[in-house]
């Protein structure tokens, strides 16, 4: 069922790019993208031409912002049923499968165990009293680590703070080391992601990086996962004390102080899309912010253990 989900939600988004297609090559003005967005950010919506051009890609299409899809609709004069007809797309492509779900490999080896301790002879109705004591002990476990992970960098944030933004030696010297781990089988989505460290979570098996910055020897990326609709921030050419962080439109930050080697990534913030999110790193040699539009397909989604 949730492989089916999956179809449903990828040809819906699909089917959303090729009818956004449609409006802006049906346009009698023959109006370009880049024209377009620019009316589209005038009307107070902001939308740059690279992001404008994979919301109407024909092949693996990012998912359109509804604000987006409404204003495009509005300066294109395209009829009012198009627009509902866009929007129950966006929703069927959004909604379906990533709405938050956790689930570990640790709850299927639980049941397994209490199965194989169960009594052959056992009552059925023993044996499944016995279920929803399991299933509550396991949702427990799974919120706890979630809950010590946003602790962890609640902290982190706080420290340096004392020291004012993106400060390289604010809370180096008392933060005790990278996030939390949570089991690598984490799924969530959008604001349940808020704190999460990509490096153990799925989101790291669609991302990839939208946009980058360079300066003072560093490379700044924004990594972003269209599955989860959540971003964060790497950086690499860096050292100790070196802070990296990630700020979507609504002011959500979370940041990482590098402990060690040479590279770091931050935990994860929501995201509607690339374009909501912003990542900088904080250096003694200088600030540096990843505002240069990247091509997403040529960047490799991430599956190993880094997450980064």
């Amino acid at each position: 069922m949730g492989v089916e989900r999956d179809q449903q939600a990828d040809a819906a988004r699909h089917e959303l790019a090729q009818l956004l297609r449609t409006w802006w090559k049906d346009d009698p003005k023959k109006i370009t993208q880049e024209s377009l967005a620019r009316q589209i950010t005038e009307r107070g919506v902001k939308i740059s031409q690279e992001m404008l051009s994979r919301y109407l890609k024909q092949s693996r299409p990012t998912l359109a912002r509804p604000d987006v899809i409404r204003m495009m609709h509005q300066v294109l004069g395209r009829p009012p049923q198009e627009l509902t007809a866009a929007l129950d797309l966006h929703a069927r492509a959004a909604s379906p499968t990533n709405r938050p779900r956790l689930t570990t490999v640790t709850a299927a080896a639980t049941q397994g165990e209490s199965s194989a301790r169960e009594p052959v002879n056992a009552p059925a109705a023993a044996r499944r009293r016995r279920w929803p004591w399991a299933a509550a002990a396991i949702a427990a476990v799974v919120a706890g680590i979630v809950a010590v992970t946003a602790a962890m960098t609640d902290r982190d944030d706080d420290t340096s703070a004392k020291g004012g933004p993106d400060s390289p030696t604010a809370s180096s010297a008392f933060f005790a080391g990278p996030p939390s781990p949570t089991p690598s089988t984490v799924k969530c989505w959008r604001k349940s992601c808020y704190g999460v460290d990509p490096k153990y979570a799925t989101c790291g098996e669609d991302a990839a990086t939208y946009y980058t910055g360079k300066g003072h020897g560093i490379l700044v990326e924004l990594r972003f996962s269209p599955s989860c609709q959540a971003a964060w921030a790497k950086m690499t050419g860096t050292t100790q004390g070196d802070v990296v962080r990630v700020t979507n439109n609504a002011g959500d930050t979370r940041h990482y102080t590098q402990q060690w080697g040479h590279d770091a990534h931050s935990p994860m913030v929501e995201a509607l899309n690339p374009d909501t999110a912003k990542a900088c790193a904080g250096t003694s040699r200088g600030r540096v912010c990843a505002t240069t539009p990247a091509d997403p397909t040529t960047t490799t989604p991430t599956s190993a253990p880094s997450g980064s």
